[in-house]
């Protein structure tokens, strides 16, 4: 059934066929069992008030037609209660994709709850073999960090959230986090920046809880290990951003099993140090890079049907936006208990902007309008945010909308 359900989502002339047999069938029913409801019924109560007055006459010999009948009606009772059943369950999938709201228990875990089942375990990463350098591409690796310098990278951040209008009186299930701070690599003082977006999904305010989760997990167990090493490199930033997401993705699976829930998240997180941007996602949100002269890239990639649709050839890319299972994301945090995690890394130069944001944003804003918004505003990055808003809402604002806005700059000592 579920294989069927994914099916129907993706392919138009499924969902065509079914509904022609489902009006196929009504129609051979009506006529079959002469309308409805079926002409049998009626007979079956006419005849079982007369059932002694007929056993009194006739004696036994009335006791085969009679089941027969009665085996009649109760055929037509199973075929209409299958044929509702049908029609029914296609309608309530079709509501719960429209609304985006699956149905779940109704528990809802407290806040003090969610911190109590967020990772309070870090391990010691600077004791813990860091990724080997032969999994990291040629083109990925990073650069030196802490080299000496007169200069200083930092990021410029600024934020932008909305309901939206069509969930503006349901729990927003966005959640996004900054943390800004300084670490300290070969005795010089680094200023570190690690933006997170996610966008939770499980129903009656479950995939709220999920996203406070998911960046409660990974703040708790990234923080303390940059805070602690003296000797970072690249492969520990990777590791450690990699492990916060794990660390996460477990918080959120134990919530699930142990209280028989279903929620997960998306995830976009990216730890910017020293002029390198290390990026993991799983999900559907996206994290985009801006430089002047190349224009707008997407730096992650989305984890969901319809890329995979477009990937394959099945559909067009602007298909995405549009599309019937546009909503329905094959990883998220939370559903096994370890998760792929798509990690790429970039060497930023002053002036490139990061634009984090859930599909709620980039659904509704196509990319072309992204990159004519930050050419538009530049280094004014709180107009930046709120005009992303803004455009989100006037295409619809189907979903809740979040965004994360960052421009590199370049401080001298």
């Amino acid at each position: 059934m579920r294989q069927f359900k994914i099916a129907y989502d993706i392919h138009l002339w499924l969902r065509w066929i079914t509904w022609l047999g489902l009006l196929g069938a009504a129609g051979l029913l009506l006529r079959v069992s002469g309308g409805f409801p079926p002409q049998t019924w009626y007979l079956t109560a006419q005849v079982i008030p007369q059932i002694p007055h007929l056993l009194s006459a006739r004696g036994g010999s009335i006791l085969l037609p009679l089941a027969g009948l009665l085996l009649l009606s109760l055929t037509w009772v199973t075929f209409w209660v299958l044929f509702l059943w049908s029609v029914l369950a296609i309608a309530w999938h079709w509501w719960r994709n429209q609304h985006m709201q699956p149905s779940t228990t109704n528990w809802k875990p407290s806040r003090d709850y969610l911190s109590n089942h967020a990772p309070r375990h870090f391990y010691d990463l600077a004791e813990v073999p860091t990724i080997p350098k032969k999994l990291l591409k040629a083109e990925q690796a990073a650069p030196p960090i802490g080299v000496k310098s007169r200069h200083t990278l930092s990021m410029d951040v600024e934020i932008g959230w909305h309901a939206g209008i069509t969930r503006k009186h349901k729990p927003n299930e966005d959640g996004l986090l900054v943390l800004q701070g300084t670490c300290t690599s070969n005795d010089r003082l680094l200023p570190f920046d690690l933006l997170m977006v996610a966008d939770g999904m499980g129903g009656h305010a479950h995939g709220q809880d999920a996203s406070l989760l998911a960046l409660q997990g990974i703040a708790q167990s990234d923080l303390p290990s940059l805070l602690r090493n003296d000797n970072i490199t690249g492969e520990f930033l990777l590791k450690t951003l990699l492990d916060g997401v794990q660390s996460a993705n477990l918080a959120v699976h134990r919530c699930n099993q142990e209280n028989g829930i279903d929620m997960g998240t998306t995830i976009t997180a990216v730890l910017v140090l020293d002029g390198t941007a290390y990026i993991v996602n799983v999900g559907d949100s996206r994290t985009y890079l801006y430089r002047e002269g190349e224009g707008l890239i997407r730096a992650t990639r989305d984890h969901s049907l319809v890329a995979r649709l477009v990937e394959t050839g099945a559909i067009a890319p602007d298909e995405v936006y549009t599309h019937p299972a546009r909503n329905k994301v094959y990883r998220s945090l939370g559903d096994k208990e370890e998760v792929k995690v798509d990690w790429f890394t970039r060497s930023l130069q002053e002036g490139d902007f990061l634009v984090l944001c859930s599909d709620g944003l980039w659904e509704m804003v196509r990319d072309q309008e992204i990159e004519h918004t930050l050419k538009k505003y530049g280094a004014n990055l709180s107009q930046t945010s709120s005009a992303l808003v803004q455009a989100a809402l006037r295409g619809g604002g189907t979903d809740n909308i979040s965004v994360i806005v960052a421009r590199l700059i370049c401080k001298t000592k």
